[in-house]
């Protein structure tokens, strides 16, 4: 006889009974409305400009015409538990019917089958195929108010089944947009990260995001810590929006100053492994570096940040023999998540701080 096991609830991070989702059918003229009114939140345009592979004119064209010829839709994900909704899945198709219909932004092209409505925009459709469009039904499930945060953002997370992929911190940016996502950006446009390490890393896929994250996550929790590292970058994300203006403010500061310092320290190579001679050994900054160097100098007051700079030389010989020290050297390269790196190559920026003012 086979040893059948049960489901065990338990192990689950939520109740299931907190899952609480309906499915409900909309029309296309119902759903550009929303978004038309900004009750549906599509993402901005920086937003999209950093990820690859987004549809092009063609797929754009053709996913019009699939509504011409009543060909249904895969059914969308949203997020209707508070106002503006959350797109969870169905994001680019959204877009385009918003970009089409709302915007009237782009022409039909290189269609399948209906050559003869190429280059047209909505506005130059008949208006009986206008009307086809705007009266076509899709389905979406929508998540109910009332289901807990936690909850809301695994669902976010598993339904991620677009063709471009969501990685992290794209699901993050997403679904914590508003304040939290417009600060990490505010952090990621200083002139100081762009002049330090942001040249050197891809905005695509929100990568820059990722590293300023890093910086605040450690900032203000690297004592409550623990892996893994996504989901402990979940919860920093979601508590930027427990912080008023004056303390968003206060980090902005103390993180601008850090790397101004870093840069003045260091030089072009701030956050890179470096050689015995100081030249890098990496094409690439490193982002265990970058959290323990700026979350340490954000603690620190500028009385510290100008005594490091003074003994600057005194500084950079001893921090080049780290990179000699093979428990620093794995801290920062291949056991970067685990708790114990994590406190690892704090504690010793930290000391090396200290030692040096």
């Amino acid at each position: 006889m086979p040893d059948f096991k049960e489901f065990n609830s338990n192990l689950l991070p939520y109740n299931p009974n907190d899952v609480d989702i309906r499915r409900q059918t909309f029309s296309i003229e119902m759903v550009v409305e929303m978004m038309k009114l900004e009750e549906i939140e599509l993402w901005r345009p920086n937003d999209f400009q950093r990820l690859s592979g987004l549809w092009t004119l063609k797929e754009k064209s053709r996913l019009i015409e699939s509504l011409l010829m009543n060909i249904p839709l895969p059914i969308f994900y949203m997020d209707g538990s508070r106002r503006p909704w959350k797109i969870i899945d169905g994001l680019q198709r959204l877009t385009v019917l918003n970009e089409f219909i709302n915007k009237n932004s782009f022409s039909l092209s290189d269609l399948q089958y209906q050559k003869d409505i190429e280059g047209c925009h909505f506005e130059d459709l008949s208006f009986a195929l206008q009307r086809t469009i705007r009266n076509f039904f899709i389905e979406a499930y929508v998540i109910n108010p009332g289901t807990p945060d936690d909850v809301k953002f695994n669902i976010f997370q598993r339904i991620n089944t677009s063709g471009l992929r969501l990685n992290a911190q794209e699901l993050r940016n997403a679904y914590y947009s508003g304040i939290s996502a417009d600060f990490i950006v505010s952090l990621v446009e200083l002139p100081a990260f762009q002049s330090t390490i942001g040249m050197d890393i891809s905005p695509k896929r929100m990568k820059d995001r990722e590293f300023v994250l890093r910086f605040f996550a450690f900032y203000i929790g690297l004592e409550s810590y623990s892996a893994p590292m996504d989901r402990f970058l979940d919860e920093c994300m979601e508590q930027i929006e427990c912080y008023d203006k004056e303390e968003r403010q206060d980090i902005y500061g103390r993180f601008n100053r850090s790397l101004e310092t870093c840069f003045r320290l260091f030089e072009d190579n701030a956050f890179f492994i470096l050689s015995k001679n100081g030249s890098r050994l990496t094409n690439r900054p490193n982002i265990a570096l970058f959290e323990a160097w700026t979350a340490n100098l954000a603690q620190r007051d500028t009385f510290v940040h100008a005594n490091l700079i003074r003994n600057r030389e005194s500084l950079i010989l001893k921090y080049l023999e780290y990179f000699h020290i093979p428990e620093f050297y794995r801290a920062i390269t291949s056991t970067t998540t685990s708790k114990s790196s994590v406190d690892l190559r704090f504690a010793m920026i930290s000391d090396l701080i200290d030692i040096s003012t």
